[in-house]
């Protein structure tokens, strides 16, 4: 049992009020200012400073032997933004970029980036091929710059910096992954010239420590960084697949050292020599994405940098340095674009950093490149740019459900402590799942998640995924893979919560890239993606759907709600009652404490609303069904959803209604009812489940609750579609029911209604009449009988 569970849940759920950097409302406005301003500064088709190259210009700035580089930065920003390569604008830009060609590494570098974002026609690829032949050939070779690079093509000559062989690399990098085929040998040079540069305390400078003066920076050690990711991804993915422990890469190791001791040199506006900020942010998005760090010595450096350069940006929309070592104003603009576009890419999957009991780091990593690789190749399929992170024991519970999807791997057995089983506990109800992968095979890691899910999920056991399943059907089809690899899940009835594979070890695949061979693991990896975001719901880096605990708040009213417990899975998604609480707390004021009752036991006492749920078939006895209706009568309120929309728990409830209330029937509540005004204001616009609108409910995008009113009070509410897993929050696939804003939008009108509405009074007995005095026959005249009102 997790007997700390509440206790260490609170506590995570704390972590997480905090101050937040810039909202992604905030972000998407400042890229909106941004693509304006750079589309007013585009002349004739490009963003050239001069009409035509300057051989006698400084070959650093844009002119001379960079020239088209603006143009091709422009583009690349305006691509990454979301901009459409059909726009006529960047069309222009792409026409001229074809005319034009350019021998400056800087240029070519940025323009291969471009290339390969573009639709691939035979011009592109054309070009992407020549440009990236300039790259390969203007290496240098020989010499203290071997595997370096210079302004323009210079193989055997003494100039070189880190700077310029940084763009080279992300072309190269680029015109690979578009298929250029780019030779290991390549790569090995960047490797060793990189390597051989590094300095003693773990950053970069310029060049070799002893061949410049410049001590080292963020920005040429986020570059650093960012070139060994890229070539360990080519010579080094072989050395993760055996099972003999974590893999490791000291250089790159000591260079994310570097830059957590020095996070207080990015995003500010304290300067430093040779401190190129727009061009560093866009350096630290690039290691932030290779790593899958969301932290550097504890900071965010999205939210940092996103909070600080939305602060700098002018009322125009542009960005501008005002260091010495300032760059063009076009170009900050876009390197600053890239950073806020590019960081703010949604995160798909965490990557899980555990510990054991005794404190020892777990093999959580020994193919450190199989979860970039998985969800790169994920993205690329359905055409968004997707990210992941790796987080740790001191990761939120708000870093967490940031994924969908938690990856944990390994092939030993799992000796997790209480405080890490509580976490993923939380993560997996706050609409989470989990996905674990057996590296090798390994049983003992099989045999360790098994144990996990029974410990944390008793009334449910590890299955075979049907060969039916939404997953393998949705997408992309299991019927058409050459290789069907097994895939249990531990499933509530409404939704997957663990996903493991035993066998198959497609991060072994992944690692390497075999999307040729091993094709159906990465589109296993994209059905599990898509199903847990229902294919659409894809969120930007910070928009999160997580509601915290927020203790700051003065709560003014409280609507206590019992949980109605009996054998089976009454309690399928505790998470969304968490959640609903804090999101009242915070809208208004107002918790909802939750206890639980074990019905059949009486012990429901003065309790004024009960709350029922299930997914599977349930026969309630007698016993409870005497109690519901006692409790009702007693002035009680009775809430009843069919989590998921189980068709299984929908036919029990309906017998257990009809046995405790034969005489009364659940009738659909009309729009207009009292119950969807509860709270003031309008009814916000209902709105369904994709699978729900599949098989023909909620096509109106009207309310579907159902009411049982005895005595004249609404004393029963129900819905046969689902509420609690919409609580939860996430847009998971496959579920029969409303949207998780709907759901809880429509649980907080019921809850509002049933504390506000005045139980009908009885009416007043009418007072008993005096007796007519005796008539005095003596003083009484005669009279007719009265008219009945029939005979007027």
């Amino acid at each position: 049992m997790l007997k700390p569970y509440i206790s260490v849940l609170i506590t995570l759920c704390l972590i997480a009020v905090c101050a937040r950097g810039a909202t992604p409302e905030a972000v998407n406005k400042s890229i909106g200012m941004a693509t304006t301003w750079l589309y007013q500064h585009q002349q004739n088709g490009n963003w050239e400073e001069l009409p035509a190259p300057d051989p006698k210009g400084k070959n650093r700035d844009a002119k001379g032997g960079q020239f088209t580089g603006p143009t091709a930065l422009a583009v690349l920003a305006l691509l990454n933004t979301g901009e459409s390569p059909q726009d006529p604008r960047i069309k222009d830009a792409v026409d001229f970029l074809l005319k034009t060609p350019t021998k400056g590494v800087y240029a070519l570098g940025i323009r291969c980036q471009m290339w390969a974002m573009l639709p691939q026609t035979p011009a592109i690829r054309e070009a992407l091929k020549r440009d990236a032949g300039f790259l390969f050939g203007s290496i240098k070779t020989t010499g203290p710059g071997r595997g370096m690079y210079d302004y323009t093509p210079n193989p055997t000559g003494k100039s070189y910096s880190h700077s310029r062989s940084q763009y080279a690399v992300l072309g190269m990098w680029a015109a690979d992954q578009a298929g250029g085929d780019v030779p290991d040998s390549y790569w090995k040079m960047v490797e060793e010239a990189w390597r051989r540069n590094q300095d003693l305390s773990g950053g970069w400078t310029y060049a070799n420590p002893a061949d410049t003066k410049w001590q080292p920076t963020p920005g040429m050690t986020t570059v650093g960084v960012a070139s060994l990711f890229i070539t360990q991804e080519y010579l080094h993915a072989p050395e993760g697949i055996t099972c003999r422990g974590n893999d490791s890469n000291d250089a790159i190791d000591r260079g994310i050292k570097w830059l957590g001791d020095n996070m207080g040199k990015f995003a500010t506006d304290q300067p430093y020599a040779r401190d190129f900020v727009y061009p560093t942010l866009y350096a630290y998005e690039r290691v932030g994405a290779a790593s899958g760090y969301r932290y550097f010595g504890g900071i965010d450096w999205y939210e940092k940098g996103a909070d600080w350069a939305i602060k700098r940006q002018a009322a125009d929309g542009s960005w501008s340095s005002a260091t010495p070592d300032a760059v063009p104003q076009l170009a900050d603009t876009c390197f600053a674009m890239l950073f806020l576009a590019k960081g703010r890419a949604p995160i798909a999957i965490s990557k899980l950093h555990y510990n054991g009991i005794n404190g020892k780091e777990g093999k959580w990593d020994q193919r450190s490149r199989d979860v970039p690789n998985m969800i790169k190749w994920v993205g690329r399929t359905i055409e968004r740019d997707l990210a992941f992170q790796v987080l740790d024991e001191n990761a939120s519970l708000a870093d967490l459900l940031e994924a969908p999807l938690l990856y944990i791997s390994g092939n030993e057995k799992l000796a997790l402590p209480d405080v890490e089983k509580i976490k993923i506990k939380a993560y997996i109800e706050g609409g989470g799942i989990l996905i674990a992968n057996a590296d090798c095979g390994g049983e003992e890691f099989t045999a360790s998640i098994k144990a996990l899910g029974k410990e944390m999920f008793p009334y449910t056991e590890f299955s075979e995924l049907p060969e039916d399943d939404l997953i393998y059907t949705t997408y992309y089809p299991r019927s058409k893979w050459k290789s069907k690899p097994s895939v249990l899940t531990l499933n509530n009835g409404a939704r997957n919560l663990i996903v493991l594979f035993p066998q198959a070890d497609p991060g072994k695949a992944w690692q390497l890239q075999d999307s040729k061979s091993k094709v159906e693991l990465f589109e296993l990896a994209a059905d599990l993606f898509l199903y847990s975001v229902d294919q659409q719901n894809l969120r930007n880096r910070g928009d999160r759907f997580y509601v915290p605990e927020d203790p700051s708040i003065n709560v003014t009213k409280s609507i206590p709600v019992v949980r109605l417990k009996y054998p089976g899975a009454w309690d399928p998604e505790p998470g969304g009652w968490r959640r609903l609480s804090n999101t009242l707390v915070q809208r208004k004021a107002t918790t909802v404490p939750v206890t639980v009752a074990e019905l059949g036991k009486n012990e429901l006492g003065t309790a004024k609303i009960a709350h029922l749920t299930g997914t599977y078939e349930y026969k309630f006895t007698d016993a409870q069904c005497d109690e519901l209706k006692k409790f009702i009568t007693a002035g009680g309120t009775l809430i009843i959803d069919c989590a998921g929309g189980n068709s299984s728990f929908v036919t029990s409830v309906e017998e257990m209604l009809t046995k405790a209330f034969p005489k009364d029937k659940p009738e659909i509540l009309p729009p207009d009812h009292a119950l969807y005004l509860a709270g003031g204001g309008p009814v916000d616009p209902v709105t369904y489940r994709s699978f729900a609108i599949k098989n023909g409910v909620g096509k109106m995008n009207v309310p579907r609750l159902q009411g049982i009113t005895i005595n004249g009070r609404l004393a029963v509410i129900y819905s046969r579609e689902d509420l609690s897993v919409g609580l939860v929050g996430q847009s998971v696939a496959g579920i029969t029911g409303y949207s998780p804003a709907t759901a809880t939008n429509l649980m907080t009108r019921i809850l509002t209604y049933n504390s506000t509405v005045e139980e009908p009074k009885p009416a007043a007995p009418a007072p008993t009449p005096a007796p007519p005095p005796t008539p005095d026959p003596a003083t009484t005249p005669a009279t007719k009988p009265a008219k009945s009102f029939f005979s007027n």
